[in-house]
């Protein structure tokens, strides 16, 4: 890693930076990239995110329902047996 000078503020940054912490001047690529590898599709991060919203959501979805019904029947015996 080499420091270079940013162009517009001057500061001393690192080669490897893509842009100027300082001022966020953005540096051009200075040379070819590493080729990407392919990502095995359980390695993602949005995949383990989106099963953890499937499951929570899966898991939750017979509580709140149950809830529901229960206040629902809560509502009904009270108006029934208050006479209104």
């Amino acid at each position: 890693m080499a420091l270079i000078r940013c162009p517009e503020c001057g500061r001393d940054i690192s080669s490897h930076a893509p842009s100027c912490p300082s001022c966020g001047y953005p540096l051009q690529d200075r040379g070819p990239s590493p080729p990407a590898q392919p990502h095995n599709a359980l390695q993602s991060p949005h995949v383990w995110g989106r099963v953890a919203v499937a499951l929570g959501g899966w898991l939750v979805t017979p509580w709140i329902a149950k809830l529901i019904v229960a206040l629902a029947v809560c509502v009904l015996a009270y108006f029934m047996f208050t006479g209104r």
